[in-house]
């Protein structure tokens, strides 16, 4: 049986295997007490066997009913001792296999956190969460139910036919003649049932995506009465995943069906081969009803083998999956799990030199021989419209993109070999697109940063002038956000956002679009923030406000990914070119000024 198994599965699936077995070696202690238990239970259902034949050739057909109690009772013990056993191990290896799981778990999490954005821009966040929910659920159920389960059941088989060889030979070789079938039927099914529990996971991921962004946009969804599509897109999407599943069901079924099938027919042999037997070579009643008995016990291994098939199947499937996750590249460790203050870079300058930018290979250059400086203390502004450039240089300056040519430079090193950590403890971004977590106010400026104090935390609320509202709130700092900062204003929020970014104390300030989505009063304390920040700070701002960029030092103005413009404010009005021709959009705050 042992070599079935190998048979059945590739050489590709034991390289899974062998790949997350890693995870199960702190628990080891657990295995080994499950398996220890086999022994014991196979000892125990062999005895059990041996009081059957016993019992009936010396008791029940002689008539002898003298010690028969005693024979009874002997009987329930090796019961007992197998079904206490046979729980024993199913507790220890399912508590491993639980723990392991955790374990996968916590460190797909982990690196999950370090994946570049580009991952997020191109895979949904509905995927990522599959693997980490339902395909870790497969591998869970797989370990507690068909790895342990699949030797447990060879072990019992293999002792079960020896004892069965031993009574008698000819009925046990009738016996294994349906084995091979059984084999052939498996693996024949094997390659149909992994292709089908692939198509399932698949397409239960991207509903699971699909269903995320429905219910994230909700609010939008509503708003523009648009209930009717997502709902129809959302019934295809689980069309496509009731059809997969409907397709593995039917192979599972057709596998269960047709083991049943053989069993009968070899339960059906063994009792006319087994009475020719006693006819003609006097073998015992004991001997038929044990070879019965055993056939029935024999077998359900034999049936638990095909469930046990489709479950490690779909646990396969859904290693696959979780190995694209562990294969995928990731930013430096060392911005990960930082428990003190990352060295930050004293900065004193930045350079940008003929640099050109694509998001992919089979896309345009999105950044095409950009080059500037900026030195410590200077105000910079990006200007441009959509799709010019502006973000994609702020992207590539966190680090957020790589695979840049040309040069970028801060103090004289290449951007590229400066570590993550640094980079991202010596810049701070401020977005338009803000998120707040279901937390306290606390926890969403420092984000849990243990280096942050609550003295340096207090005084970057004050800073930016959140300190204002957030005295006013129930619990102040210790006010709950929900999600997506619900029970917030807008201007509020990002208000938080600033004060998250002020509190590491950055050397750079990136202002990326960041006044744009709150009220003209929240805007008045932001502006005097910003009028801070640019007198300690060196800035970059991307903004459609002209408030923003009015008193910059230097204004990029990008088109297609190009500087077609550069200089202050009043020159390049005096220049009456591509900036002077964008005023338009920010009329009505110009002739406020």
């Amino acid at each position: 049986m042992l070599k079935g198994i190998n048979k059945i599965f590739k050489s590709h699936d034991w390289d899974l295997f062998r790949k997350f077995a890693v995870y199960f070696k702190p628990h080891k202690k657990w295995f080994f007490l499950s398996i220890s238990s086999i022994p014991i239970t196979t000892a125990a259902g062999i005895v059990f066997l041996w009081l059957v034949q016993n019992m009936v050739d010396k008791y029940i057909v002689p008539g002898n009913v003298d010690g028969l109690i005693e024979q009874a009772l002997y009987l329930a013990l090796a019961l007992l001792v197998n079904i206490l056993f046979d729980g024993f191990y199913s507790y220890s290896f399912s508590k491993a296999g639980g723990l392991a799981i955790v374990d996968l778990r916590k460190k797909l999490f982990g690196k999950s956190l370090r994946f570049p954005s580009s991952y997020f821009d191109k895979k949904p966040i509905g995927v990522t969460l599959s693997r980490l929910t339902s395909d870790l659920e497969s591998i869970s159920e797989s370990f507690a139910t068909g790895i342990l389960g699949l030797l447990a059941d060879s072990i019992k088989t293999l002792a079960m036919v020896s004892y069965l060889f031993y009574l008698n030979w000819r009925l046990t070789l009738l016996l294994l003649l349906v084995v091979p079938l059984i084999i052939l039927v498996i693996k024949y099914l094997r390659k149909k049932i992994r292709n089908a529990y692939n198509t399932t996971r698949t397409s239960l991921g991207k509903s699971a995506a699909y269903l995320q962004e429905a219910l994230n946009g909700m609010k939008t969804v509503q708003l523009y009465a648009a209930e009717d599509k997502v709902f129809k897109k959302f019934d295809e999407l689980n069309k496509e995943y009731t059809d997969a599943q409907n397709s593995s069901n039917i192979y599972d079924s057709f596998l269960y069906s047709i083991v049943e099938g053989i069993t009968s027919v070899a339960m059906a042999l063994v009792i006319w081969y087994g009475a020719i037997q006693i006819w003609d070579y006097g073998y015992t009643m004991g001997v038929l009803i044990v070879f019965v008995t055993t056939l029935e016990r024999l077998f359900v291994p034999v049936k638990q083998f095909a469930q046990q098939i489709s479950t490690i199947q779909r646990a396969m499937s859904a290693l696959e999956h979780i190995s694209e996750l562990f294969e995928q590249k990731v930013e430096d460790s060392s911005s990960y799990e930082l428990k003190s203050a990352p060295e930050t870079i004293a900065l004193q300058e930045i350079e940008f030199k003929n640099v050109y930018f694509s998001y992919s290979e089979d896309t345009p250059d999105v950044l095409k021989d950009v080059s500037f400086k900026l030195n410590k203390g200077d105000r910079l502004a990006l200007v441009g419209t959509t799709g010019s450039g502006k973000s994609t240089i702020i992207r590539l300056l966190a680090k957020t993109y790589t695979g840049y040519r040309g040069s970028i430079k801060v103090n004289g090193m290449e951007l590229s070999g400066i570590p993550i950590s640094s980079i991202r403890e010596t810049i701070s971004i401020m977005q338009q697109d803000i998120y707040m977590f279901n937390d306290t106010v606390e926890f969403n400026i420092s984000l849990g940063r243990q280096y942050i104090s609550k003295s340096d935390l207090e005084q970057a609320a004050s800073f930016v002038f959140a300190d204002r509202f957030i005295q006013q709130l129930p619990g102040k700092y210790q006010f709950v956000i929900q999600d997506s900062g619900d029970n917030l204003s807008k201007g509020q929020a990002q208000l938080i956002s600033f004060a998250r970014a002020i509190s590491g104390n950055s050397e750079l300030i990136i202002l990326d679009e960041a006044t744009s989505a709150v009220d003209s009063i929240t805007e008045q304390y932001i502006q005097r923030a910003i009028a801070n920040i640019f007198s300690k700070k060196t800035v970059i701002a991307v903004a459609h406000r002209l408030s923003t960029i009015k008193n910059s030092d230097m204004i990029l103005v990008l088109e297609k990914g190009e500087v077609i413009e550069r200089g202050n404010h009043y020159e390049l009005l005096k220049h009456g070119g591509k900036y002077a021709g964008l005023l338009h959009q920010f009329e009505e705050e110009y002739k406020a000024e």
